[in-house]
């Protein structure tokens, strides 16, 4: 339904609350939880049997009567065979309506409020709080009062969306202790209840993080730590994962911190708020999902959708995967890059081939369609000139990109339920054949190919030009398949796979790789390695022996800052979860979380 905000699975349905401009309402809609099961599972209660269509294992459709019926039979279910539990209740809900999130919504049409809390020891001290694009208010003075004022601030301003940084760990905990303590009700919700919180974990990278998760009814609660480390995982771009750091890496003008985080979430979560009107689930499962998890839930949507049944997943093995490597070491002038639009994807569209067991044709149909959306959305915004709209346009084509390019993945995901390695082993054969195709063509036209990663080339044009070589790679591409040339660069320090320095006609320099930047690192190495590398792309020899004996001779005689030889690790558990662990025997010692013991 258009207008949609929020949604929340409860007792009496699923209830749906729109911001239409100022006016506000709810509206509820008939729901019953429901399990997916075989043939043969027998299932506890007397739950109304659906039976659905096609040869997927899961045949059978359980709905119960009621939120209560159902939540009483749920440890039961979770342990039965044959018996496949969504846990999720606003997925299921989202799921079998057709319903999505933020339809017909735009992000600056959403009420965001960004907060800060700040202690004294441990007292609440002060509470900041700033709606998206006013200046930020402030509530200090007497604890108490101060907890009253954010709550009667959320209750008045009635925001859709509750943003803060480092909040799941630090500001929500310390407001709910202190709020308990002073016997004060955080009546936050749009139904006037307070938070609801449950330990969770998320991946980001191939780190997982422990956190408390927050929720309240007909509002979304983000992390914005959350969704910074999510893009670092991606970009590996970042040397402090910091508000001070954050505010230097997208050139931010706000210097409060509540409006830093409020910056930071109109860059960052668009693509989240956009794929959140796709998928069957809430903003936070959005943005905390892995793309495989969210693909599949979308999958399985559909599924229901049409009364289909859900296959289970094919048994997990490995295959080989994409072309990588580094051609060519050294600095390279006249640097061009070129990569195939949505390489994997498009090779699923160009084979016509879905997974073995979507036997509803499901899979393709979205691809082509998202794909589409998303191609016209980058076309869009690159006509348009700088304003919302551009910004708009590419939040979706962002948004789309990342949805369409977990269809290959998934593909090779443990546990969907319509994976297909072969179908994944061949379309990444397929991507080696076509980038190496490309490779041999760069070089036939003495082009100098420096990098391959995947679907991409970074080559030294030759001294001829790109006219007959643009055309020469484009001939060797299979019909529906584009290539584009997205970017050239004076120069390109190529230092070894996956590792290289890019020197823009600006004069920026950026770095790829943990060889050369790394949080790892101490901030004397990194500063180093960037003058380093600039000197390297100048070609100033004389400038990089400077910086070594300059480095060396303020390390050698302690004048560099202090500082500049330290370095921040990020805990992805909480110290006491450590030092149970450890009383257990089920961890190891470490240095960092002994260091904050």
């Amino acid at each position: 339904m258009t207008g949609m905000v929020a949604a929340e699975a409860v007792a009496g349905g699923l209830e749906l609350f729109f911001h239409d401009g100022d006016s506000f309402r709810t509206e509820m809609i008939s729901f019953r939880p429901f399990v997916l099961a075989d043939a043969d599972a027998v299932l506890p209660g007397e739950p109304e049997i659906k039976v659905l269509d096609g040869n997927g294992f899961f045949c059978r459709q359980a709905f119960f009567s009621s939120l209560d019926e159902y939540e009483k039979f749920l440890p039961e279910l979770k342990k039965l065979p044959g018996v496949m539990v969504i846990r999720d209740l606003l997925q299921q809900a989202l799921s079998v309506s057709g319903e999505r999130l933020f339809d017909g919504v735009d992000f600056a049409g959403l009420r965001r409020l960004s907060f800060e809390i700040e202690a004294d020891g441990e007292k609440i001290s002060e509470i900041r709080c700033s709606l998206a694009g006013a200046e930020a208010v402030k509530f200090a003075g007497e604890e108490k009062a101060v907890i009253g004022e954010f709550v009667r601030f959320i209750q008045e301003n009635d925001p859709d969306l509750l943003i803060g940084f480092n909040c799941c760990r630090e500001d929500l905990p310390l407001l709910r202790q202190r709020a308990k303590k002073l016997k004060i009700s955080l009546d936050c919700g749009r139904d006037g209840g307070t938070f609801a919180v449950r330990n969770s974990r998320y991946s980001s990278g191939e780190k997982q993080y422990s956190y408390q998760r927050f929720s309240l009814v007909g509002r979304h609660i983000v992390d914005m730590l959350h969704v910074v480390q999510l893009f670092d995982a991606v970009y590996r771009d970042l040397e402090e994962l910091e508000l001070p750091s954050l505010k230097e890496y997208f050139k931010l003008e706000k210097s409060e911190a509540v409006q830093l985080i409020d910056d930071l979430a109109a860059i960052l979560l668009p693509a989240y708020f956009y794929r959140t009107r796709e998928l069957p689930l809430g903003l936070q499962e959005c943005i905390l999902r892995g793309s495989g998890s969210a693909l599949d839930a979308l999958l399985t949507a559909k599924y229901l959708n049409l009364s289909r049944s859900i296959p289970l997943p094919e048994t997990s093995r490995p295959y080989a995967g994409a072309l990588a490597g580094m051609e060519a070491a050294g600095v390279f002038h006249r640097v061009c890059h070129c990569d195939v639009r949505s390489l994997y994807p498009s090779l699923l569209l160009h084979f016509g081939q879905a997974p073995s067991r979507d036997d509803a044709g499901v899979f393709l149909e979205l691809l082509a369609k998202l794909r589409k959306f998303r191609l016209e959305a980058k076309d869009r915004a690159r006509e348009l000139p700088e304003g919302n709209e551009k910004q708009q346009q590419l939040a979706l084509q962002s948004s789309f990109k990342i949805l369409i390019n977990s269809f290959y993945g998934y593909l090779g995901y443990a546990q969907g339920s319509f994976n297909d390695y072969a179908l994944a082993e061949k379309v990444t054969a397929a991507g080696r054949e076509l980038l190496g195709k490309l490779a041999s063509v760069l070089q036939e036209h003495q082009a100098q190919v420096i990098e391959m990663d995947t679907d991409g080339i970074y080559f030294q044009e030759p001294e001829e030009g790109s006219g007959k070589l643009r055309a020469a790679l484009n001939a060797v591409l299979p019909e529906g398949i584009e290539l584009e040339f997205d970017a050239c660069y004076p120069a390109m320090y190529s230092y070894k796979a996956k590792n290289y320095a890019l020197l823009s006609f600006d004069g920026e320099i950026s770095l790829t790789g943990a060889a050369l930047k790394s949080r790892a690192l101490e901030p004397f190495q990194r500063k180093f390695i960037m003058e380093a590398v600039s000197a390297k792309l100048h070609d100033d020899p004389a400038a990089l022996d400077a910086a070594y004996a300059r480095w060396h001779e303020s390390v050698s005689n302690r004048s560099v800052p202090l500082e500049y030889l330290a370095k921040s690790e990020v805990l992805s558990d909480s110290p006491e979860n450590y030092r149970k662990k450890l009383a257990s025997g089920s961890s190891r010692r470490s240095a960092p979380y002994e260091l904050v013991l």
